[in-house]
């Protein structure tokens, strides 16, 4: 990881590992720290402000690897990435499923010269579907570049756009609304949408929809704190 890392700062690219829990992300963060590297961490226990702070200066060159426990939460792209390690890729169980791999993969191809790396004790059904899938869909993309005269570019990075999804992402007002809505609530009110989210978890966690059961677990969550 460490001699790939060092292969894209060579080239003035930037580095993303994915890890699967906040204490993993924070030690791996802290490893290149160690040895002199501009890493950073991110986790659900960073602010929000703070998040697209850690995002900007990575665009802008000031951080070179970013470790990050769930990408596709966050729903932000960074095509100035160019090299994505993801953790743990054989825990099928959470966040690498199939579907789950290939929409972090897929984050990648934002950039032609980006490279994706699986680290796993074995290859899962999962990783097997995510790789095949990945290949078929360069397949097609290929030939309809070569047919149609396209040469892949990188997406150009544009700050103002971020901070404009910050601002949109953090909607303070919003927020503060819906606590209030929560705290006029009756017991039965929030009795029976508790009820409901919990159901559509259930489901969720059994068609093994993580990223879906993750929103609605904080949905509950938000519920019972208010």
């Amino acid at each position: 990881m460490i001699n790939k890392i060092n292969e894209h700062i060579e080239k003035w690219w930037r580095s993303l590992i994915i890890t699967t829990t906040k204490r993993s992300a924070e030690e791996v963060a802290n490893l290149l720290l160690e040895k002199w590297y501009k890493a950073y961490f991110l986790h659900s226990e960073v602010d929000t402000l703070e998040r697209f702070e850690i995002i900007k200066k990575l665009r802008s060159w000031r951080i070179d690897i970013l470790v990050w426990v769930n990408l596709l939460r966050e729903w932000i792209d960074i095509p100035e990435v160019t090299f994505i390690w993801i953790l743990d890729a054989d825990n099928e169980w959470f966040l690498r499923s199939t579907t789950a791999l290939v929409q972090i993969i897929w984050r990648a191809a934002r950039n032609p010269n980006s490279e994706v790396a699986l680290y796993a004790d074995k290859i899962t059904k999962s990783m097997y579907q995510a790789i095949m899938e990945t290949y078929r869909r360069r397949t097609i993309q290929q030939k309809y570049n070569k047919k149609h005269w396209i040469t892949p570019s990188i997406a150009q990075s544009n700050i103002k756009n971020l901070e404009a999804a910050r601002d949109d992402e953090i909607d303070i007002f919003q927020k503060k609304e819906n606590k209030k809505k929560l705290k006029k609530m009756t017991k039965k009110e929030k009795e029976m949408i508790l009820k409901n989210l919990e159901e559509q978890l259930k489901i969720a966690i059994e068609a093994w929809e993580f990223e879906k059961a993750a929103e609605l677990r904080d949905q509950i969550k938000e519920i019972n704190e208010n």
